[in-house]
């Protein structure tokens, strides 16, 4: 999921922050959210509410005008796993120290993402995750800091879901074609086959079963990742679990990022990170940004949903960015831990507002896999500290 900065707006694949916005005619789509109804505007007529889940205690948030003569955005480009990744900041840009500090800032966001991006990409061989997926089923594995802690929030929101957020899918989510696989099926005969696709999911289904410890010793703290002792027969391989953090490793990002706003003393602004993941500080005049939610069927991504966001991080899932269609049948990245295949639960977005932009990432892609009662259910019970929307077909 993969931007071109404004003043005060960010376009973005499923999300933008502006001052003004349009709807657009399309058929007739639901809304499902936690939010009490004066925290959000529909502005697309195609769009209904479907249910309102009850239980939220997350504060809405209210618009402030700031007095801030002098200031001014600055903005950078960074290009990490395999997107782009959007930094802006407001400040008094007329100081003499202030341009200087900005650089300092930049250099260090891009160091910072070039280091997770080296931890826990797929495709660089050097990497932890790299090591991971290369190493024989119940091999113990010395890993960064980083990779401890994306995991750990990894099998934190794997429990907390029951399984609907898995990232050991790697099998099948290659098998669609995606996750930077080489091609993908377009045909129906080319479609993987179902004892196979079974295999890939029976394989995922003991993600519980990695282990993290650490030890400590004069050189500081160690870390360590104990892949499950268990493999599967594919075509006369033998395989072992793989894993595919990007998704959640963005979400771990733009809290990393977040966190150096406050640590450079950044009040005003915002990071966004392949249009999945965002942090989102205050407007240097409104105290807070207007964000509105693209409509995932809408090929100029209008949007249709607006909600004001400040000092929050957020994440957001759909199916519209990596997909394909056979016969009719639309095919995207997400997979249904309960069938090893593409999600057919009819949700089409799912965004998560609050709490660490990590645990929403994965938060968002279960509540696409979970369909729409259960998805509400969890959200109900178990996200009341946060906003949530999703949309159905």
């Amino acid at each position: 999921m993969k931007t071109k900065v404004k003043l005060v707006a960010v376009s973005i694949a499923l999300c933008v922050i502006a001052t003004g916005v349009t709807g657009c005619n399309n058929p007739t789509y639901g809304v499902h959210t936690n939010m009490p109804q004066d925290y959000y505007e529909i502005i697309d007529d195609s769009y209904i509410i479907g249910s309102t889940i009850e239980g939220c205690t997350a504060e809405k948030c209210e618009t402030e005008l700031l007095d801030n003569a002098g200031y001014s955005t600055e903005g950078r480009i960074f290009y990490s796993m395999s997107v782009e990744a959007q930094l802006c900041v407001s400040d008094n840009f007329k100081e003499d120290t202030a341009k200087e500090k900005f650089t300092q800032f930049s250099k260090a966001v891009y160091a910072k993402l070039n280091e997770i991006d080296k931890a826990l990409s797929s495709t660089v061989a050097s990497s932890d995750v790299s090591k991971f997926n290369a190493a024989a089923a119940g091999a113990e594995l010395k890993i960064s800091k980083i990779t401890y802690d994306v995991l750990s929030v990894a099998k934190s929101v794997y429990e907390l879901t029951d399984g609907y957020y898995n990232p050991a899918l790697y099998y099948n989510v290659q098998a669609y074609g995606f996750g930077g696989a080489e091609t993908y099926p377009h045909t129906a005969a080319e479609l993987p086959k179902d004892e196979i696709i079974q295999k890939y999911t029976l394989l995922a289904s003991h993600f519980g079963e990695v282990a993290l410890s650490e030890t400590a010793d004069e050189n500081g703290v160690n870390y360590f990742v104990t892949k499950p002792d268990f493999t599967v027969e594919v075509d006369g391989k033998t395989l072992a679990m793989k894993l595919d953090l990007g998704g959640i490793g963005k979400g771990y990002a733009v809290d990393v990022i977040d966190a150096m706003f406050d640590e450079y003393g950044y009040e005003y602004g915002y990071f966004n990170f392949g249009a999945s993941s965002m942090a989102v500080k205050s407007h240097f005049e409104q105290g807070a940004y207007n964000m509105g939610f693209v409509d995932p069927r809408s090929p100029q991504r209008d949007p249709y949903f607006m909600t004001k966001i400040r000092n929050e991080k957020l994440s957001t899932s759909g199916d519209n960015e990596q997909r394909y269609f056979i016969d009719g049948v639309r095919y995207c990245h997400i997979i249904d831990p309960t069938t090893g295949k593409p999600i057919r639960t009819g949700i089409m977005s799912a965004t998560v507002i609050g709490g660490s932009a990590a645990e929403d990432d994965a938060l968002t892609t279960a509540i696409m896999a979970m369909g729409k009662e259960r998805a509400s259910n969890f959200i109900k019970e178990k996200l009341t500290d946060r906003k949530v929307v999703f949309t159905c077909e």
